[in-house]
């Protein structure tokens, strides 16, 4: 019978599968086999970008009366950072403000009602104890200026309604000499001046959130089924010709989307991550890496079953 080499029996390799995971029997021991769909995804070259970044404008033209004027200066949501000058508009907020809370007219009606009534119930009782005293005549002439004084009191009070919708239009059109943030951030950029004069429209001061930030790269395509939103992620950043220890700090996230769509030349999907920006050390621009946690089931698309001809 022959004996094996000892080379090869050192070199085989029993390899057996326990609960999905593998392992793989080597003559110095066991080790466990990682399946490629439960490895970690490793991209490059991923671009860092602001989630949220606006311009603000004014509705109005006119002259500014007050702008936020600090670069850096943090600013909450709804918070003014900049308005034009009101003062017409908040004189004719007074007027109508004013005009709404009167409610003379309805307490007038309600009295005029009340007196007409009474004259009608009067003559009405009248000739219910001596038919014939009141006219007929005059009895419908009661009736009807009874009925009239309830048609004014509901005219009273629609005038009083329409008077309270005019308030609320000229504190809504008072509103829009003000610029206020949308959201919390800090004032990046400022474009216009105390005592300018702008247009509808015009840039005036620019917000950014940095306290998360976007991470976008590409996966390869063999890699993207096993990506999905919600997936943990953890970035370094991976500044070019610059070593920096800020470069040793990882930041974690998780996949926002993947992309429906691949690129035609290099074959990759996109992915994007949101990432907490500890210390707002990450900036837009900054180039680094993202590491994916995969699904932990393989969710490749299987083969197409090619159908066969009927002859």
């Amino acid at each position: 019978m022959k004996q094996w080499p000892r080379m090869c029996t050192i070199g085989l390799l029993l390899v057996i599968s326990i609960g999905g995971v593998r392992i793989r029997e080597t003559a110095w021991g066991a080790e466990p086999v990682v399946p490629a769909e439960h490895r970690p995804i490793e991209i490059g070259h991923c671009r860092l970008k602001l989630i949220h970044e606006v311009v603000l404008a004014s509705d109005r033209a006119g002259i500014l009366d007050f702008v936020e004027d600090r670069e850096g200066a943090p600013v909450v949501k709804g918070q003014q950072v900049a308005r034009i000058k009101d003062d017409a508009a908040q004189a004719s907020l007074a007027i109508v403000a004013k005009e709404a809370e009167n409610d003379v007219e309805i307490r007038f009606s309600r009295k005029s009602s009340e007196v007409a009534e009474a004259e009608f119930l009067k003559s009405r009782e009248a000739n219910l104890s001596v038919p014939g005293v009141i006219p007929e005549f005059e009895v419908r002439r009661l009736k009807l200026a009874f009925e009239r004084s309830i048609l004014e009191i509901e005219q009273a009070e629609y005038r009083k309604a329409i008077n309270e919708m005019k308030l609320n239009e000229a504190r809504a059109q008072l509103k829009t000499f003000r610029v206020e943030a949308p959201f919390d951030g800090l004032v990046t950029r400022i474009h216009k001046q105390q005592g300018e004069a702008v247009r509808q429209g015009d840039p005036i001061v620019e917000i950014a959130d940095t306290r998360h930030v976007r991470v976008e790269g590409y996966v390869n395509l063999r890699d993207s089924w096993q990506v999905q939103p919600g997936a943990a992620v953890a970035v370094q950043l991976d500044i070019p010709d610059v070593e920096l220890e800020v470069e040793d700090l990882v930041f974690k996230g998780q996949v926002v989307y993947v992309d429906v769509k691949v690129q035609p030349v290099t074959g990759g999907v996109r992915v994007y991550a949101e990432v907490v920006n500890r210390g707002n050390i990450l900036r837009a621009g900054l180039t680094a890496r993202m590491t994916i946690a995969p699904l932990r089931q393989r969710t490749t698309p299987a083969a197409p079953v090619q159908a066969r001809s009927i002859r």
